[in-house]
């Protein structure tokens, strides 16, 4: 892309239908993280599920803020 140019501006419905897959994706991991038991988790693996809560959730906001539009 040329200097200046900036990319396609994506459709309301685009970023909900990528959002959406985005956060059945990560509930989908998140669930399956959760079925073995956390106190024997490395530290590395805690954070892991911890930035996973994260994501989920700021997916969730924003999910939220594309839909009240």
């Amino acid at each position: 892309m040329a200097p200046g140019m900036e990319a396609p501006s994506r459709t309301a419905a685009a970023d909900l239908a990528q959002l959406r897959a985005r956060l059945d994706d990560l509930a989908r991991r998140r669930v399956a993280a959760l079925e073995y038991p956390i106190a024997g988790l490395s530290s590395t693996e805690r954070q892991q599920l911890e930035a996973m809560r994260f994501e989920l959730a700021e997916v969730e906001w924003h999910l939220v803020q594309l839909e009240s539009r």
